[in-house]
């Protein structure tokens, strides 16, 4: 989980899991959309909740963030206390 915060109009916050991405062009890997708990703006932070990564426990991932602006809309994310552990 991890806590997130944006402000500003523009697309959201996405984060993603690969198990294929190693270095390089990341739009090369095959990547797996995760579901998580969205920031309702003016900079206030909100948990993203448990995001379930229990189908990849045993093999190596990557975890990206993406966020998507252009040269009219984007917003401004943070991100803080990203936390990646098995639940017990």
């Amino acid at each position: 989980n991890f806590r997130n915060a944006y402000n500003y109009t523009g697309p959201e916050l996405e984060v993603y899991v690969s198990t294929n991405y190693n270095s390089g062009t990341p739009s090369f890997a095959n990547w797996v959309k995760l579901n998580f708990n969205l920031s309702t703006g003016n900079w206030a932070f909100v948990n993203s909740g448990d995001v379930n990564l229990s189908a990849y426990k045993n093999i190596n991932v990557r975890i990206a963030f993406k966020y998507t602006g252009s040269n009219t809309s984007g917003s401004t994310w943070e991100l803080d206390d990203v936390v990646v552990k098995e639940k017990q």
